[in-house]
């Protein structure tokens, strides 16, 4: 019987994000036959360290939240690549990479070493100087290691732009639980309901409190749509979305929004939500591949999104598509699929469960990743490889 090969996985950290989900998907389908996976976490185990250690997954935290501990850190990596023997490592994200390639030197091993790059580099000076420290010093290592994998086009081509060069690089974009995010107007219905939203028509956003997702530029679209449909309701959902976040509550109420928005904080039953939104929407002025447009087109429900990382081949003929930072085209853009008739709608709401279930359904997402661990394990692959399945 064929003993599993230790995959290592090298975690930035297990919070809230499309990264940390992924990840969990990845090792809830993963072949345990052929491998078994460790998780490392920079930090603490997170939102997302209960579920993995739910599928019986180690997690080991280097909890890097002070000096001492940070300089210990890749010591314990490295002891942790020696005691396994590990035969591939997987970093994920910038410091997860970066402190993966330094376990791997101190253990002194050959195991296979993937920088799994989950991120769009659009303008690197407005990143934290942490951040920008360490996506240089990757850029530097990339040649080091044996894959740089990235989760857009985008991705891949903006990093290749800034001076990422390694031996072979691939796309593996994210994948969704076709099965879990699917159409449910009865759910959908039910939480109008608990939410008191009755008859009106809901326009949601699904992302964390972060100047990168433009809630700003969200609120101010939603003002122009209160303008000319006053029944609509704006429900925005994600880590620090909250009544407490003064910032958010400042601009709503500027905005005159205090009765028609709903801030709803971080929640679990996001394909719920989408089946209670008309119209879901991304406002983000960056992003790679965002995990929120998938999961409301698998749920049946179209999308108006900016144009950011590989979203536009995401969404395709099933939505909209605007410029980012700019309310009016947002507010437009919404305004148009809330007008339509109601059958129109829903038949851009089947077109875009269509284009999720062809194309980015986690049971390829998973083979993929199965491929490129085997590829890592061997060392036997040549050349560039591209696994995008993204429609053109």
């Amino acid at each position: 019987m064929k003993v599993p090969q230790p995959l290592l996985f090298v975690s930035t950290s297990l919070g809230t994000g499309g990264a940390e989900r992924m990840l969990v998907k990845i090792m809830t389908r993963i072949d345990r036959s052929r491998f078994e996976p460790c998780v490392v976490s920079l930090f603490d185990h997170g939102t997302m360290g209960a579920a993995l250690a739910d599928l019986g997954i180690e997690i080991v935290c280097l909890r890097m939240n002070s000096f001492w501990r940070m300089l210990a850190a890749p010591f314990r990596l490295a002891a942790l690549i020696r005691r396994r023997r590990c035969t591939v490592i997987q970093g994920w994200m910038y410091h997860g990479s970066l402190l993966a390639w330094i376990g791997r030197w101190l253990a002194g091993s050959s195991a296979g070493l993937s920088f799994g790059i989950r991120h769009t580099l659009v303008d690197v000076s407005r990143e934290h100087l942490n951040t920008r420290v360490v996506i240089w010093i990757v850029s530097r290592l990339a040649r080091k290691a044996d894959v740089c994998m990235f989760n857009s086009k985008l991705s891949l081509y903006s990093h290749l732009a800034y001076g990422y060069r390694a031996q072979r690089v691939e796309v593996i974009p994210n994948g969704f639980e076709i099965e879990a995010y699917i159409p449910n107007p009865v759910s959908g219905q039910h939480l109008r309901k608990v939410l008191g939203l009755k008859d009106h028509l809901v326009v949601g956003l699904v992302a964390r409190f972060d100047p990168a997702k433009d809630h700003e530029n969200f609120l101010q679209a939603a003002a122009l749509v209160h303008r000319q449909l006053p029944q609509v309701r704006f429900v925005l959902v994600g880590p620090k979305i909250t009544n407490e976040n003064i910032q958010l509550q400042t601009w709503v109420q500027q905005l005159g929004l205090g009765d028609v928005v709903l801030l709803l904080g971080e929640r679990s039953d996001i394909a719920d939500l989408n089946n209670l939104f008309d119209v879901a929407c991304l406002t983000s002025w960056m992003e790679a591949f965002p995990n929120v447009v998938g999961e409301a087109m698998a749920c049946g429900t179209p999308c108006v999104v900016t144009d950011v990382g590989d979203v536009r081949d995401i969404v395709g003929e099933a939505g909209r598509v605007v410029p980012v930072h700019n309310a009016e085209a947002l507010a437009a853009a919404i305004l148009d699929l809330l007008i339509m008739p109601a059958d129109f709608r829903q038949r851009l709401g089947v077109l875009a469960r269509d284009r999720i279930v062809d194309n980015f359904d986690m049971v390829q997402i998973t083979k993929a990743y199965m491929h490129h661990f085997d590829v890592l394990a061997g060392k036997t692959a040549t050349g560039n490889t591209d696994c995008s399945g993204a429609p053109g």
